[in-house]
């Protein structure tokens, strides 16, 4: 007979209730909730109603939780780690217990973050820490190398439609948000937040940038990258990334990848706020047999992934289809019984969540570079020297952007509840007024998905770019110098000599042969900016709603 684990839960959010929750109380015989922790008085209250806890079994802090099994008061075998901010903190906290603890991604946002718990578990001499990727247990993803092993695999075609997160949550009657909190305590969240995502993104990335590494790579490609790890290793080299359309956060992602086997990968997530329902296909070649998956969002509890395969034998294509036994959820809470009563090691932990942050930043790099940018801060001039011309004009222009970008939920109502004595965030720097938004919250629909005017007034590129940095800026400054326009004449067509200067605060297109041209623009940007007209501010887009 199974022992049965005592799980404490930490973090009442969106996850817990429509995907942990329905499980550990389906799945009696193995688990047990034994306490639950949320920073919210009243999301604890009220899911702790909902799902029977106790008054006595309710924490406010971790450290609380920790106290208590310091105390001997509360016995725990493992966690679950589903809180809607930073983790490591909390999870070393946890772990420095000898507490196995399964952790929503993202483990963390920088590779720094992440090597701390990886540290502790190389000290530790064992496994402490596993990731909550559901559909890396799903059993049509772990049989994919039976039917295609993975030296006769091909390609590996993975594509995700995200919609918002009323068709993956609507069903699950999850209580309301932690919008009861106090202003100080909601503003040094978000503070810690944003200073994480900045480690991890670099001093040179705009706020756009940040918003897209948490929106559409952490909480994305991320995913597409555990499924395909799970059955075929990981992406040892990256070729090519592309992003579109133009300016719209998190908008759409493709990534080719080599695994070390050199079969190629292509992982396409779309985030479509008003698309009808979640939808994950995975189209595996190999030379003989062709198998496509189609994977459901882990909280329809009741899906069943289905796998088919078609090959040709004796002269005649035969296809056969399965369907899986059990739900994605299930199997990986299974997988984490396994791992605490029998050291079994899960399928991503800390050094898998370390080496796949490593590549994201690679893949934000190689976006930002095709936009003629980096992500390191650019070094400060000479005090001698002399700014420019039109240097502090186009500084100037690019504020705005920044500023104007619409706070999520949480953010909003946290300004809304400041005193008037309290300084606004970012008081003394206008770009600190922009925050990451925690995960969980969405705006309204007319605020999503609305792409940003090009200044130009031309429609984005679709062009490829190689994942390589881009070439020198040229040296020479008559070179990179528009000829000036002639008053009343008509502008002529942009050619290679003459490259129209892109916006300084627009995400676009990396796929690109533009890679080449872009330190070139970047140069007469300053100066440009100046008679541009300020960028339209991309709407707030919520998280992927399973983070």
């Amino acid at each position: 007979m199974p022992k049965i684990l005592n799980i404490a839960v930490v973090g009442a959010g969106t996850m817990a209730q429509a995907v942990h929750l329905p499980v550990l109380r389906r799945r009696w015989d193995r688990f047990s909730v034994a306490a639950l922790v949320d920073h919210s008085p009243r999301r604890r209250r009220e899911a702790s109603e909902v799902w029977g806890i106790e008054e006595e079994r309710r924490y406010e802090t971790v450290a609380d939780l920790v106290a208590a099994v310091r105390a001997r008061t509360l016995s725990l075998d493992g966690v679950l780690l589903s809180t809607d901010g930073l983790h490591v903190d909390d999870l070393l906290a946890i772990v420095r217990r000898g507490i196995p603890v399964m952790v929503e991604p993202p483990l963390g946002y920088s590779e720094e973050e992440i090597a701390k718990v990886a540290e502790f578990e190389r000290i530790a001499g064992r496994r402490l820490v596993m990731l909550a990727h559901p559909q890396q247990y799903d059993d049509s993803v772990t049989r994919m190398s039976e039917h295609i092993a993975t030296k006769d695999l091909r390609m590996v075609d993975h594509e995700v439609l995200m919609p918002a997160s009323q068709p993956l949550f609507g069903q699950a009657h999850v209580t309301t948000s932690s919008y009861d909190l106090p202003t100080e305590q909601r503003t040094a969240r978000r503070k810690a937040l944003q200073a994480a995502v900045e480690a991890g993104t670099g001093d040179g990335a705009t706020q756009r940038d940040r918003d897209l590494y948490v929106k559409g790579l952490l909480t994305g490609v991320a995913h597409q990258m555990a499924v395909t790890e799970a059955a075929y290793g990981p992406i040892e080299k990256l070729v090519a990334v592309r992003h579109w359309p133009k300016g719209v956060i998190p908008g759409s992602i493709e990534l080719l990848g080599e695994l070390g086997s050199g079969a190629q990968v292509r992982l396409v997530w779309h985030y479509l706020p008003f698309a009808p329902e979640y939808s994950e296909t995975l189209q595996v070649l190999s030379a003989r047999r062709r198998m496509r998956l189609d994977l459901p969002a882990p909280s329809h509890g009741d899906a069943r992934s289905t796998v088919s395969l078609r090959e040709k034998k004796s002269g005649v294509v035969q296809e056969v289809a399965t369907t899986a036994p059990k739900g994605s959820a299930e199997l990986m809470w299974e997988a984490f019984h396994a791992f605490v009563e029998k050291g079994e090691a899960p399928l991503a932990g800390a050094a898998e969540a370390l080496r796949q942050v490593v590549l994201l930043r690679e893949v934000l790099a190689t976006i930002v570079e095709a936009d003629g940018r980096s992500l390191e801060a650019e070094p400060e001039q000479d005090s001698g020297t002399e700014e420019a011309p039109g240097a502090e004009e186009g500084a100037e222009a690019e504020e705005p952007s920044a500023q104007t970008e619409e706070p999520s939920a949480e953010s909003a109502t946290a300004n809304a509840g400041r005193t008037d004595e309290e300084p606004a965030d970012g008081a003394s720097a206008p770009s600190a007024t922009v925050e990451v938004e925690l995960p969980g919250a969405e705006p309204a629909p007319e605020t999503l998905e609305q792409p940003v005017t090009d200044p130009s007034g031309e429609r984005p590129s679709a062009a490829y770019a190689e994942a390589e940095p881009a070439a020198e800026p040229s040296s020479d400054p008559a070179s990179a110098r528009a000829p000036e326009a002639t008053p009343g004449a008509e502008p002529a067509p942009e050619t290679l000599e003459q490259p129209a200067a892109p916006s300084t605060e627009e995400v676009v297109d990396a796929w690109s042969g533009g890679a080449e041209s872009a330190p070139a623009a970047a140069e007469d940007a300053p100066a440009a900016a100046e008679d541009a007209p300020p960028a339209t501010a991309d709407p707030a887009v919520p998280e992927d709603p399973r983070r």
